[in-house]
């Protein structure tokens, strides 16, 4: 499967010639979306929005409410997941490069897909094409399975005992379901043809407790004021304000969160991923000119995609397996 992306600025492009591709923390950018030159760029996800309240127990009207704030950036999961989009080589790949800016530059990778779930599986993320749809409401969420699968194939190297898994499936596959299925509006279509690919920093088990990696984190309020510290999860953090003529510049999160009445954003942050092993091919095309002579290319003389046998398909008679137990891979959302 070929896939194309464009990336404002030349540094941050030429990554993927060591197979790096970089990927965007989902919480800032649904804060505080980012003003693009990519014309189906539409980092506010509303049904992300929708599963993020549901997971921790709020209503979807309070989310910018500075007690709903406090709750997701000290989760020990909505901080700490990221997320990369391409385009996969198609017919109208000529009008969606015509949404660019001139200024891009521009990536291609072969990617490898699993012959059953038709997903790309790495060691910590996972890669699917896109569903669009009228209303998320048409898809059932426990028939998504594909995605589902491919997320639990993406963590079973980090949990050494899977029942500690568990918890982290359901959440992610909640996530994914909202950020992998797509509404159609009057802007946003199925000409994205976008193939989204989401890693995360998964917390462990350690000794019986949770434990997640510290996030560097910068708040900007809605006053102009900037306030810098670490976020550790689980734990309320004091956060460092840059108006030093206070007399007490450091101050508690939640206080931070009811001065600015919820009006804050959060920088961002990016995780590196090497997607060599998920790849039979990965390159630099350049500028847009490049690419439109790249998808020219591949269009008269496509190859066909890569199949690798990541997972397995089994039957079992339930009377065999006396001793399961079994749990569902996602918590059910009501959009």
């Amino acid at each position: 499967m070929i896939l194309i992306r464009g990336i404002k600025g030349e540094v941050f492009a030429r990554k993927i010639k060591k197979g790096i591709v970089d990927c965007r923390d989902v919480l800032s950018a649904l804060l505080h979306p980012p003003v693009t030159g990519y014309e189906f760029s539409d980092y506010y996800e509303k049904n992300l929005v929708k599963a993020l309240t549901y997971l921790v127990n709020e209503k979807e009207e309070n989310f910018r409410t500075p007690d709903f704030l406090k709750k997701i950036f000290i989760d020990y999961y909505i901080p700490h997941i990221y997320l990369t989009y391409f385009h996969i080589l198609n017919e109208r790949s000529f009008e969606w490069l015509d949404s660019f800016e001139d200024d891009y530059q521009f990536i291609a990778l072969n990617v490898k897909i699993d012959r059953i779930t038709k997903t790309a599986i790495g060691n910590g993320y996972f890669g699917a094409s896109m569903t669009y749809v009228d209303s998320i409401r048409e898809l059932a969420q426990d028939d998504a399975s594909n995605f589902y699968v491919a997320c639990m194939c993406s963590l079973e190297k980090l949990f050494p005992d899977k029942k500690d898994m568990l918890l982290s499936l359901q959440i992610y596959n909640t996530l994914a379901f909202a950020l992998l299925c797509r509404e159609k509006t009057d802007k946003f279509t199925d000409i994205e043809n976008e193939f989204r690919i989401i890693t995360y920093d998964c917390p462990w088990i350690q000794n019986g407790i949770m434990k997640q990696l510290p996030r560097n984190v910068m708040l900007t309020g809605g006053s102009g004021v900037k306030y810098r510290g670490v976020l550790h999860a689980g734990t309320e953090p004091v956060l460092k304000s840059n108006l030093y003529v206070l007399n007490h510049p450091d101050m508690l999160l939640g206080d931070i969160l009811s001065a600015e009445n919820g009006k804050i954003s959060l920088n961002s942050q990016f995780k590196s991923i090497n997607i060599r092993d998920i790849c039979e091919d990965y390159k630099y095309l350049g500028q847009k000119s490049d690419c439109e002579k790249y998808i020219k290319k591949m269009i008269q003389n496509q190859p066909e995609d890569i199949y690798v046998e990541r997972t397995v398909r089994k039957q079992y008679k339930m009377d065999n397996l006396p001793n399961a137990k079994f749990a569902p891979g996602f918590q059910k959302v009501e959009y």
